[in-house]
């Protein structure tokens, strides 16, 4: 039985975009509210209340309940899904660090755990060591024995690895990546060297090694300028910093969306010297815009930068010993060089723009969906058999000749939902989630396809592979070069 063409879902978020401290996070969860309130979805987004915002409000089509600071919004927000558990048929619990822990109080409503980045290293750099030990223990343990095997949503494969990894979590793992807001920015980049960073001001994005390194390479490239588009927590700190450097720093602060995308459509690079997060939808972003990036080879950005293609990754050389900002400023003094030959600049903006179309908020959506879906079925009878796999770390790639599929084939007939199909050509590729080779034979014995034929193969995916595969498509969104997506 397939999912109801409506749902009341729940979306629980620490900030939404009108708290001051605002990033990435929010970003995500408001557009994917914002999306499935379009496809008639009845959405609340369950925040935080910032001084001057309204306890309720409604957004694009979907409510805002606020309520409670920095950490008294745990408990109401709990309190809160406590009272309307019975009205809702999902909830997306989006871990900032620290979850809500909402299956405490969900009752049997389908929840899924929307998993940004793992915080544990910055736990320890940013916080006393009992606090950041007992925040570890939240994130870690805690979070594993509350959510057991319920579905978790994360934005890039190294964020995949790192909660199977670093935090043991035993649901079923889907990678979600974000969208971008930018795309069909037309403006040409400006006349001099200008690069671009579009984020919150925040110690752990590493601002001042950025600053500090293009003020080492100022003299050899001519009138380079930096800007800093947002706000935070450490923009005094970098300000004053800026003021003892030759190179030239404008901080324009948080600025609207139009007046964003003027600034950023004529940037030459955008850069990311962040020890790491999740899929970084700033560089996303900035591709979007026809901007090639720059980021160290970080978790999340190296998910994000397709080295060469649309941008460059630097080597993380912290166990090394090497010197950050030297690194950083020998890799953006090359950048820099390369970007003002014309053609070079030419085919890394249209790499960018190409690589950032494959990503849209509405695919984002259908995946957060699919997550609870899915999460339905792994519970409920009334929703389909329950889910058949254990969950793994492992997905699986199966590449096989369109011939030798029957020719009433069509993708999901015979196959879990959650697979991802693409069609290029002659050739049809599988994506198959917390999947095993033993899966994948049956997926190729219930399409009634011979598995010796050897042109067909089984390959364990690659990081490439589940971004490229992993994102549900409709057939309204644009295909993608040389393929037809189809779900």
């Amino acid at each position: 039985m397939s999912a109801p063409r409506t749902a009341r879902i729940a979306v629980l978020n620490w900030r939404d975009r009108r708290h001051p401290a605002a990033g990435g996070a929010e970003l995500y969860c408001e557009r994917v509210a914002r999306e499935l309130a379009a496809d008639g979805h009845a959405v609340t987004l369950v925040t935080s209340r910032p001084a001057g915002t309204p306890a309720r409000e409604v957004v694009d089509g979907y409510a805002v309940r606020r309520m409670g600071g920095w950490m008294t919004v745990y408990p109401l927000a709990m309190a809160w899904l406590l009272r309307h558990r019975r009205q809702l048929d999902g909830v997306v619990d989006s871990a900032n660090g620290i979850p809500f822990f909402s299956p405490v109080v969900a009752g049997g409503t389908p929840v899924v755990l929307l998993v940004h980045h793992v915080h544990q290293d910055l736990f320890t750099r940013s916080l006393p060591r009992a606090a950041a030990r007992f925040a570890a223990w939240l994130e870690g343990p805690a979070t594993r024995r509350v959510y057991g095997r319920r579905n978790v949503v994360v934005l890039s494969p190294s964020t995949r690895k790192a909660v199977r990894r670093r935090l043991h979590l035993r649901g079923p793992v889907r990678v979600v990546p974000g969208g971008a807001d930018t795309r069909g920015i037309t403006a040409a980049p400006a006349p001099g060297p200008l690069v671009v960073v579009v984020g919150r001001l925040s110690p752990y994005k590493r601002l001042d090694t950025l600053l500090t390194a293009v003020a080492r390479v100022a003299p050899a490239h001519p009138g380079l300028e930096l800007h800093l588009v947002g706000d935070g927590t450490d923009r005094h700190r970098l300000e004053d910093l800026a003021a003892g450097l030759s190179a030239p720093v404008v901080f324009h602060g948080r600025l609207s969306d139009a007046d964003r995308d003027d600034v950023l459509a004529t940037a030459w690079l955008s850069v990311s010297a962040s020890d790491g997060g999740d899929w970084s939808l700033s560089l996303l972003e900035a591709n979007a815009a026809g901007v090639p990036s720059l980021a160290r080879r970080a978790t999340g950005a190296r998910d994000t930068v397709r080295h060469g293609e649309t941008g460059w990754l630097v080597d993380d050389t912290e166990e090394s010993g090497a010197d950050p900002v030297a690194v950083l400023a020998s890799a953006l003094d090359r950048a820099l060089a390369e970007l003002a030959d014309p053609a070079t600049a030419e085919r890394l903006r249209s790499g960018a723009r190409a690589w950032a179309g494959r990503f849209t908020w509405r695919r984002t959506a259908d995946g957060v969906l699919a997550a609870l879906v899915s999460e339905h079925e792994r519970t409920s009878r009334s929703w389909g058999r329950p889910e058949r796999r254990a969950a793994n770390d492992v997905s699986v790639v199966v590449d096989l000749p369109r011939a030798v599929l029957p020719e009433s084939w069509r993708p999901g007939a015979t196959s879990r939902r959650g697979d991802r199909w693409l069609v290029q050509d002659d050739r049809v590729r599988a994506l198959l989630p917390g999947a095993d080779e033993v899966d994948a034979l049956g997926l190729l014995s219930r399409l009634d396809v011979d598995a010796h034929d050897p042109s067909i193969s089984l390959l364990v995916a690659r990081h490439a592979d589940v971004v490229d595969l992993t994102t549900p498509a409709r057939s309204a969104q644009p295909h993608r070069p040389g393929g037809t997506d189809v779900a």
